[in-house]
C-alpha cells in the first residue's frame, strides 16, 4: 500500500504560520488581528497547509475552530517581525543579510537585517524614508542640499556625517559616529547630536541624549550586538532579527535574566549556544524555524 507523505511547505509559510499560531493564542490578540489571520489563511493553499502542520505539531488539530481557547502551554514569543514589503522600497535586505548600497549622490547606506528604504532626491533636498529596520548612512557633504532620513517617529537632517537610524515597533533610535545631526522630536525642540551621541524618540515622547564613545548603536556593522545588564528577552529579540523562524521563551520568568557582553549576530545558533552555557536555560531546536528557550533542569 502506498504511503502518502505530507506536502512540504516553504520556510516563509512555516514561519508565518508559527507566528500566527502563537499570536492568536495570546490574551492580547485583537479582533483586527484575527481578521488579518483569516485573510492570510484564505490567501494561499500553502498557508493552510503550513498552519495545519503547525497545529498538528502542537497536538491541536482542532485549533482552527478554537482560536479563543486558553493556551495549553505558557509561551512568550520573542522576535516577531512584521512582513517586509520590499516591493515598495528602492533598497532592501532579507533576514540575516547586511548589505551596502551607493546612492545617486555618492553617499553610502548599509542596511541591517530585514530593512528597507525609499529614496527621493531633488534639487533642494535628499530625502530617504526608512520603511523598516535599521540603516547606517555615510553622507557626502552638499551644503545646498541637506540629507534627510524620515521614519514613523523621527526625522533626521544632516549635511554630511555618519550616523545610524533604527525603527522599532514603538520608537526609533539615532546614533552618530561623526559630524552633527538634528533629530526632530514630538513636542520638543530638535535634538542636536554629535559624535558618540544617541537618542530614542517615540510617538509622544523622547529620551535624553546619551553619550557613549564606544558607539554601541553601530556594533552590528562589525557583526555583533553588545549588551550591559540587559534582560534575556531583549537579547533574544535582537537575535530574532537575524534569523528566519521564531524564537520562543517557554517560561516568562526567564525573560528577566540579565545578560552582559557581546553576542554574534552572524551566527545566531552559536550565540544561542553561548547563552545556554552561561545562563540556566536550555535551547531546544524543534525545527529549523522554531526554537524554544526553557529552564535548564539543573539550573
Amino acid at each position: 500500500m502506498t504511503q502518502h507523505q505530507p506536502v512540504s511547505v516553504s520556510d516563509a509559510a512555516a514561519e508565518q504560520a508559527m507566528a500566527w499560531f502563537v499570536r492568536l493564542r495570546a490574551e492580547t490578540a485583537t479582533p483586527a488581528e484575527r481578521d488579518d489571520f483569516q485573510r492570510w489563511y484564505r490567501a494561499d493553499p500553502a498557508h493552510r497547509r503550513a498552519y495545519a502542520q503547525t497545529a498538528a505539531f502542537w497536538g491541536d488539530a482542532e485549533f482552527g475552530r478554537t482560536l479563543a481557547a486558553a493556551a495549553c502551554l505558557t509561551l512568550v514569543i520573542v522576535g516577531y517581525r512584521p512582513t517586509l514589503d520590499c516591493w515598495r522600497a528602492d533598497y532592501c535586505t532579507g533576514v540575516g543579510e547586511i548589505k551596502s548600497f551607493r546612492l545617486g549622490d555618492g553617499s553610502e547606506v548599509t542596511l541591517n537585517s530585514a530593512s528597507a528604504i525609499s529614496v527621493d532626491f531633488n534639487d533642494g533636498l535628499r530625502r530617504v524614508e526608512l520603511r523598516q529596520g535599521e540603516a547606517f548612512f555615510d553622507v557626502q557633504p552638499e551644503p545646498q542640499r541637506p540629507f534627510q532620513v524620515s521614519g514613523r517617529y523621527s526625522t533626521v537632517r544632516v549635511l554630511g556625517t555618519r550616523f545610524a537610524v533604527r525603527e522599532d515597533s514603538a520608537d526609533a533610535s539615532v546614533s552618530v559616529v561623526s559630524g552633527l545631526v538634528a533629530v526632530a522630536r514630538p513636542e520638543a525642540e530638535p535634538a542636536l547630536l554629535q559624535a558618540g551621541d544617541s537618542i530614542t524618540v517615540a510617538a509622544r515622547r523622547s529620551g535624553d541624549i546619551r553619550h557613549s564613545p564606544a558607539a554601541g548603536g553601530t556594533a552590528w556593522l562589525k557583526g555583533y550586538a553588545a549588551f550591559e545588564n540587559a534582560p534575556l528577552s531583549e537579547v533574544v529579540a535582537e537575535l530574532g532579527r537575524y534569523r528566519r523562524g521564531t524564537l520562543l521563551v517557554r517560561d516568562a520568568e526567564l525573560r528577566e535574566l540579565k545578560v552582559s557582553g557581546r553576542v554574534d549576530i552572524r551566527d545566531t545558533d552559536k550565540a544561542l549556544e553561548s547563552l545556554q552555557q552561561t545562563l540556566p536555560i536550555r535551547v531546544t531546536r524543534l525545527t529549523p524555524w522554531l526554537v524554544l528557550i526553557g529552564k535548564n533542569a539543573q539550573g
